[in-house]
């Protein structure tokens, strides 16, 4: 049977897997590049690249839908997990916004794996090269302008995309005695930041779009299977041939660059028998190479999702209102800032020591209160919520930076499209249920005790069958709500750690020929939103793959 070949074969055309495949072949035109995609190519979708389908393509035909097992700590709810199953991966889902992390974030990173060019100093020429910053020139040490991603904030994206409630919003947190951060994408994201996106002329810019790919051989609805592996002269393993599930092969001349995302990354490494070793055989699977930390180290950025109802909504300060009729509004998520902030070490301590002592996860650094911790974000629209889009409410987000819960995941069969067991055991820690509890809690302040906000916001809108949370509610209370109602903000990551199981060249260790560059390689939780740091880690992944190290 002929075997089709190429240089590299980049198992995952989604974000990083785009962007790698493109740099790859941009810098070495003779290169034979070639992308497997289990998904389809919908670049002729509008959906996947104007707002709407921001909220409008999770769970479709582009996304995996995975379901968690029941979570102990949110009711035994079971939970969905986005994850693209289409070129471009994730960013044809995302909602566009851009933040990088702290720059402690990636400190601890190279901390933890014992290599300075994961550090927010080694990584930042990479994130810088990604990016066509709108205020680059304002900052050009810390921000880039010759990127393929289009990064805008809010009023330079459109001269009159002025948000009503934009001032309003500032004055509050502001109240709370919050200050403006004109520099949080520069490595120090506490404060009132303004939401940078990356659209460009009011349209999502996907992986597969923004790099362009016409360069690269690309084959989509393609399913892997396995990663086959031989042994050479010296006993050592060298991976080369990458198998469909419907039979087809495929051979990597140099390399095969594994990005198939947090979930099917580790999937595909088990199902070629690389992975724990009683899982595999206890599914036939031959242990090729034991591992057991493949599938550890789950972590996302899990939030609380919440609706306001708004005093006035004549006044057009939300979606869906007939004085909500400038084009401009539409440009991008309807969203001012992020608000960044930590947790005073008064409220964090008693819940660190209180992990250390059921043997949890800890780390003293969260105690520094100019640490994120969480995230908050007013948005001008119900976000997909089951209310009228009639300009009555709007939403907030309020997300873990840095969750110190740890879960995993495991194949159940030796089929690939069976979807693996995820126990993402959320919520799990008291850091980060006192973390999250104290965003909520914050976030009531601002839309509901202050001057600024009480005029345009009257209440919470509960979900059906819940209690409204308002400024006499008690930690309990919100954090009974949590349980109920929070989710994951689809950022998981961390399944595939650098340390673990790549090194910090993203060799797979144990193996030549295989690396894995997408968020499963992630050792720590990293702040803001994956997207900056992913294409960041992309392009630090295709000069080591030309380099060779």
């Amino acid at each position: 049977m002929h075997v089709p070949e190429a240089d590299y074969i980049v198992v995952g055309g989604g974000l990083t897997g785009c962007a790698i495949a493109s740099r790859l072949a941009e810098k070495e035109p003779a290169l034979h590049v070639l992308i497997l995609e289990a998904g389809k190519d919908a670049s002729d979708n509008p959906l996947t690249t104007d707002l709407e389908g921001a909220f409008a393509l999770a769970r479709s035909d582009l996304d995996h839908d995975y379901k968690t097992m029941p979570q102990r700590s949110t009711e035994d709810r079971i939970h969905t997990i986005t994850a693209g199953k289409v070129l471009g991966g994730g960013s044809i889902l995302n909602y566009g916004a851009w933040a990088r992390g702290d720059a402690a974030d990636y400190d601890q990173w190279a901390t933890a794996v014992g290599d300075e060019r994961w550090s927010y100093k080694g990584q930042l020429p990479y994130l810088k090269k990604a990016e066509n910053h709108v205020k680059a020139k304002l900052n050009p040490q810390q921000r880039g302008s010759e990127g393929p991603i289009r990064v805008t904030t809010i009023l330079e994206s459109d001269v009159n995309r002025r948000y009503g409630l934009r001032e309003p919003i500032k004055a509050a947190w502001e109240e709370l005695g919050l200050e403006r951060n004109d520099q949080g994408d520069c490595g120090s994201l506490h404060g009132i930041c303004e939401l940078l996106e990356n659209w460009n002329n009011g349209k999502r810019q996907p992986s597969n779009l923004a790099y362009g790919l016409q360069k690269v051989d690309i084959v989509t609805n393609a399913i892997v299977s396995t990663i086959r592996m031989t042994r050479n002269g010296s006993g050592h393993l060298d991976a080369s041939i990458v198998a469909l599930a419907d039979g087809r092969l495929f051979k990597a001349r140099k390399e095969i660059v594994l990005t198939a995302g947090t979930i099917r990354t580790p999937q595909i490494l088990m199902l070629s028998g690389i992975g724990p070793a009683p899982v595999l055989s206890s599914l036939g699977i031959s242990v090729i190479l034991e591992n057991d930390q493949v599938g550890r180290n789950y972590f996302d950025h899990f939030a609380l999702f919440q609706l306001w109802k708004l005093r006035h909504p004549e006044r057009g300060l939300s979606m869906g209102s007939p004085q909500w009729n400038d084009p401009a509004f539409s440009k991008g998520l309807p969203c001012d800032w992020t608000v960044n902030e930590g947790t005073s070490s008064d409220l964090l301590l008693p819940a660190l020591e209180a992990d250390v002592a059921n043997g949890k996860m800890s780390d003293q650094s969260l105690l520094d209160p100019k640490r994120p911790l969480v995230e908050t974000l007013v948005m001008y629209s119900p976000v997909g919520a089951p209310v009228p889009v009639d300009g009555s409410y709007i939403a907030t987000s309020v997300m873990l930076l840095l969750p110190t819960s740890r879960g995993r995941l495991e194949i159940v069969s030796s089929s690939p499209t069976d979807p693996p067991a995820i126990d993402p055991n959320f919520y799990d820690t008291d850091v980060d249920r006192t973390a999250l509890v104290h965003g909520v809690r914050r976030v009531i302040e601002v839309l509901l005790k202050t001057s600024a906000a009480q005029p345009h916001v009257a209440y919470e809108e509960a979900p059906p069958g819940m209690p409204a949370l308002g400024a006499e509610s008690s930690d309990a209370d919100i954090d009974m709500r949590i349980r109920k109602a929070g989710v994951s903000h689809a950022h998981a990551a961390g399944t595939a750690a650098m340390g673990k199981v790549v090194d910090t060249h993203l060799r797979v260790y144990g193996v030549t020929g295989l690396r894995i560059a997408d968020a499963s390689v992630l050792p720590v939780a990293i702040g803001g939103h994956p997207q900056a740091t992913l294409y960041g880690l992309a392009e630090q992944a295709a000069d080591l793959i030309l380099q060779g190290k």
